[in-house]
Formats: structure tokens, sequence, C-alpha cells
């Protein structure tokens, strides 16, 4: 098997200083891609989406739905989802540009977030101190990935998304019988 590396496919685009931006485009009104918006993205949770004015920063930098953004703190890439469309990066996150059709997405995704090798090289990749360690852009697209067919490729990402959402469902479906059963305990001693 072929392997190659990331960024021979992909570009890195990190995200922007708040402080920086607000004073450069003279606005507090931008409204920022967090952990929380992350979060949503990677579980396929839908969130109320926020109602905040667009700013002209928001409009040069703002994200589309589809895109794919790394956690620099998790170490983990999601795709943004439609909730989360119109957010501005910070320096926390960085964006993916896919150089052509030779990477698919969701096959990155897998290969970033679940592959055992990969796994291994940004561990060791990891800097920095204290209980935040982060990955270099540099690093990042040294990190050797393997190629196969974009068909093998597309079948693989579709593969790990449905897994994905899967286990987000059982997860719920899990925390719903534990609070259930949690409920009729807790009536159940009361009663007596």
């Amino acid at each position: 098997m072929e392997k190659r590396k990331i960024n021979e496919f992909i570009t890195f685009v990190p995200g922007i200083n708040p402080t920086r931006a607000q004073k450069h485009f003279e606005t507090q009104d931008i409204n920022y891609y967090d952990q929380a918006s992350f979060e949503a993205d990677y579980n396929h949770r839908d969130v109320m989406k926020s109602d905040v004015i667009k700013s002209s920063v928001q409009n040069i930098f703002s994200l589309q739905e589809g895109d794919v953004v790394i956690s620099n703190s998790l170490q983990l890439a999601t795709i943004v989802r439609k909730n989360n469309v119109g957010k501005v990066l910070s320096l926390n996150f960085t964006k993916l540009e896919f150089h052509n059709e030779q990477l698919d997405e969701a096959y990155f995704l897998y290969l970033f977030n679940a592959f055992k090798e990969v796994r291994k090289q940004k561990e060791m990749q990891l800097q920095g101190t204290g209980p935040i360690l982060r990955i270099p852009l540099r690093a990042l697209g040294e990190i050797m990935i393997p190629v196969v067919p974009i068909e093998e490729q597309k079948k693989i990402g579709a593969i790990h998304l449905e897994t994905l959402k899967l286990q987000n469902k059982l997860n719920k479906y899990a925390n719903l019988i534990e609070h259930f059963t949690s409920s009729i305990l807790e009536e159940n001693l009361r009663g007596k």
C-alpha cells in the first residue's frame, strides 16, 4: 500500500487570533467556532443556531457546511455542519483545504481520528507544556497516510461516518436507559 504525506493533499489554514481580529476589523461582533461547536459537529448533534449579526470578518473567514476542521487541543477532526455555517475559526482550530479529488474528506477523518498508525504519529509530534499539547502545522503535514483508490476511500469514509452516527445514537440510548432506571429505583425507594 502506498503511503504519502498529508501535505501532498491538504493545505492547513490556521484560525485567527480573536484579539487581533477585533482590533483589525474594529468589531466585537464576531461569532467564533468554539469547542461546543466542534463537539456538536463531531458528535453529529443539532444545536440551536445563534442569530449573531455577521460582520465583514465573518464574510471573509467564515466556515461553510462541509469544511473540515481540526481541534488543535484535541487533535481530532470533524466536518462542519449547517448549524455552524458562518462562524469564524479561532486559533484553537485549523481549517483544511483539500487540493484535489485524490483524498476523500470522510476517509481523512477516519485516518486522522481513528487509524492507529496516524494516531501514533500524532502522539510523537505533540509539543508544548502543561495539560494541552499541540501538533505544529508543519508536523501535521509530514504525517504519512495510506493512499488507496478513491472509490475505496469513499467506502471507508462512509462506513466510518455511519459508525460514528450509530455510536452517538447508542450513547444517547444508554443515557436514557440509565436515567429511566435511576428514576424507577429512586421512586421505588421513596415508596417504601
